[in-house]
C-alpha cells in the first residue's frame, strides 16, 4: 500500500512540474493558454506550488519509511 502510494506520488509530481504554467512571458502566454482554472494565475502558481511541495514531502517520507522497512 505505502508503495502504491509513493507511486501516485511520484507520478503526480513528474505531471504536475510539466504541466506547470512558465513564470515567464513565453508562447502559451501569448495565446491566452493561461486563464487558469484555478483562478488568477498568481493564485494558480501558488497552489501548484502548495501541491507540489506537499507531493515532494509525502514522496520522501513514504520512500523513508519503506527504505527502513527494508533494512
Amino acid at each position: 500500500m505505502l508503495q502504491f502510494f509513493s507511486t501516485i506520488c511520484s507520478c503526480a509530481l513528474i505531471i504536475l512540474i510539466l504541466l506547470r504554467i512558465p513564470q515567464t512571458n513565453g508562447g502559451a502566454q501569448n495565446f491566452n493558454l493561461s486563464g487558469s482554472f484555478l483562478g488568477s494565475p498568481k493564485n494558480t502558481d501558488q497552489t501548484l506550488q502548495n501541491i507540489i511541495w506537499f507531493l515532494t514531502l509525502a514522496f520522501l517520507l513514504s520512500t523513508a519509511i519503506l527504505t527502513l522497512e527494508l533494512g
